[in-house]
């Protein structure tokens, strides 16, 4: 098949995954104890009053037409209000979700670009100082959960000595009419650094490892004897001929590193009081406010759905060698 076949093929395997996680949240999401519009709909109402909000919410309905409704309004973006706030879950989530993709694009470039250069120089000098200090401290801070890693930066660098602000995304009272104007805020880079620092630190050691390992493998190889019987010189041969052909492995592990890390958002984003979405899902748990956390969960499982489809692409365009055939890729 051709790649713009695969590609619809994909697609429609991700369309399909994002309706079964949307049916599986709406059962769960029901099946859970308590009553839920006990946020909306007091049971100290008149009970004309009830039933007529009962209806607005579409809960006089049987719960197969509720989940004909569902998918409806999931297709329309119309996916309710908030209990607490009243406002629409969509509005909610479109400020949130560039908070969270701010701070994990941040953290998944510091892991990706360190990582991967670290695993190079570790490769080409193996055995040496660096590249045994580096497994060690590597190894070290993936075993230290990001909330420990996270404190002590705020233990050290705010409360100590004071070099970054203790939260949030900008001063009280100083929120930005958009994300131009918050990217031109020093105060906004100032308070990104230290999560983006324990996120980096949490996951950098993957990357590091596996590149090192598949550079070794790849310095092996045949070609790479050949280009050092060129003559080439050892910078463009590291670079240009081994650190290509390794880093395919790398970008398959990619996706699947984001799916944790937004994960991990819940940890970090709490910690330090970042208003994204993974401290939005706490909020909203911890509230009863289903439509938002429903929403949230939604949200995030899109992302990381889009983004497994968006790898898999990519591997196809950087690896020739690879043949996509009518099962897949091969």
């Amino acid at each position: 098949i051709t790649m713009l076949e695969y590609i619809l093929r994909r697609l429609l395997y991700m369309l399909i995954t994002i309706f079964a996680v949307a049916s599986i949240l709406f059962v769960i999401f029901r099946l859970m104890p308590g009553d839920a519009t006990l946020q909306v709909i007091s049971p100290a109402m008149d009970e004309a009053v009830q039933q007529r909000m009962k209806v607005a919410f579409g809960l006089d309905k049987p719960l197969w037409q509720q989940y004909f409704i569902y998918l409806e309004n999931l297709v329309t973006l119309e996916w309710g209000r908030s209990f607490v706030s009243a406002q629409t879950v969509t509005s909610i989530l479109a400020y949130r979700f560039w908070n969270t993709l701010l701070l994990m694009t941040s953290g998944m470039c510091m892991t990706l670009v360190l990582g991967i250069g670290l695993g190079i120089v570790m490769a080409w000098k193996r055995n040496g100082p660096l590249d045994i200090g580096a497994t060690v401290l590597g190894l070290i801070f993936q075993a230290t959960p990001p909330f420990i890693t996270g404190l002590l930066l705020l233990m050290i660098l705010s409360y100590r000595l004071g070099f970054f602000p203790t939260g949030g995304m900008y001063p009280a009272g100083q929120r930005p009419d958009g994300i131009l104007e918050m990217l031109l805020m020093p105060a906004f880079w100032e308070r990104i650094v230290l999560p983006t620092i324990t996120v980096g630190l949490y996951y950098i050691t993957t990357p590091m490892l596996i590149m090192r390992d598949n550079m070794l493998e790849v310095l092996g190889s045949d070609y790479i004897e050949l280009a050092k019987a060129k003559g080439l010189k050892p910078r463009v041969i590291m670079f240009k001929h081994a650190a290509r052909n390794a880093l395919l492995g790398v970008v398959t592990l990619a996706s699947i590193m984001v799916g944790f890390a937004i994960g991990g958002q819940v940890v970090v984003e709490s910690l330090f009081s970042w208003p994204g979405m993974g401290q939005l899902m706490v909020e909203s748990a911890a509230s009863h406010d289903y439509p938002v956390a429903q929403g949230t969960f939604l949200m995030l499982a899109i992302l990381v759905i889009s983004l497994n489809f968006i790898t898999d692409v990519w591997y196809c365009y950087l690896d020739p060698r690879i043949k996509i055939t009518s099962t897949g890729i091969s």
